[in-house]
């Protein structure tokens, strides 16, 4: 008991918050080329420090790809390298998912659509510059961000056909198709590190 009270009250909170921008490759063009996007992201680490200069969280916020919003949810580590009240290094990690909630599900009496949210890993590196009163640093990062997420459009089947049954279907359905897509985004960010 003596040991796990100790443990407990070793344990720090540690948080990022920070708000930027991704940049990346639309996906391809009709005629082979790409445009680059620019896109909204916010990011916010809520963690405990299990040493002095390591702590794991949960890493969420919001990712706006052109029209398509993405709640990151993950699990992250940041590394902290530095003398209080001087400039910190930073670095992370945050491997996880990204969840499409706030995407609209459309349906008619012909078809459905939805969105689902993927596999997503981002490494980052940064530096944090302290306040004056030394609880609170002003942060700045880069990062690479992978994400990637699904969109499903499925023909209803009509009443009155008949359909051969399919391993591959939902019972409802007489076609399913997925668009997969991968977002590769260099990642630019400031905010606070409490």
């Amino acid at each position: 008991m003596l040991c796990v009270e100790s443990l407990a009250q070793n344990l720090k909170y540690f948080g990022q918050t920070e708000i930027g921008f991704l940049y990346g490759r639309s996906d391809e063009l009709w005629d082979g080329n790409h445009e680059n996007r620019i896109n909204f992201t916010l990011m916010t680490f809520n963690g405990i420090q299990f040493t002095e200069n390591h702590s794991i969280g949960l890493t969420t916020g919001l990712d706006q790809y052109d029209d398509i919003s993405i709640i990151p949810l993950a699990l992250g580590w940041r590394s902290i390298l530095g003398k209080e009240g001087k400039i910190k290094y930073t670095g992370g990690l945050d491997i996880g998912s990204g969840l499409t909630w706030l995407e609209k599900n459309e349906r008619n009496e012909w078809s459905k659509t939805w969105y689902e949210g993927g596999f997503l890993v981002s490494p980052s590196l940064g530096i944090g510059l302290p306040t004056k009163g030394g609880k609170t640093a002003f942060s700045f990062s880069i990062a690479y961000k992978r994400q990637v997420f699904s969109r499903f459009h499925g023909i209803l089947s009509t009443f009155g056909t008949t359909t051969i049954p399919n391993d591959q279907l939902p019972p409802e359905y007489s076609s399913l198709t997925e668009d997969q897509f991968l977002f590769r985004s260099f990642v630019f960010r400031a905010g606070l590190m409490f």
